[in-house]
């Protein structure tokens, strides 16, 4: 599955299938140094750069994203 993106309440969130995720920024020159992390066990983390946050397929927190975020392209 690919990575989906949202917008919720104008935050970054990323509906992704893997536990291990890289997170830069996403705006190329502009972002910040990668940061690698690991879903806790509710299969969510937070960039401490930017505040992006990440949620495993399948949860209820990813329906919710998906209920409530707008969809942002990535």
């Amino acid at each position: 599955m690919n990575d989906e993106f949202f917008l919720e309440d104008g935050k970054e969130v990323v509906v992704t299938s893997h536990m291990n995720v890289r997170c830069d920024g996403g705006n190329g020159p502009l972002g910040h140094p990668a940061e690698f992390l690991t879903l806790s066990s509710k299969g969510q983390a937070v960039c401490g750069y930017c505040g992006r946050r990440y949620v495993l397929e399948g949860t209820p927190a990813a329906t919710a994203v998906r209920a409530t975020g707008q969809t942002k392209a990535a």
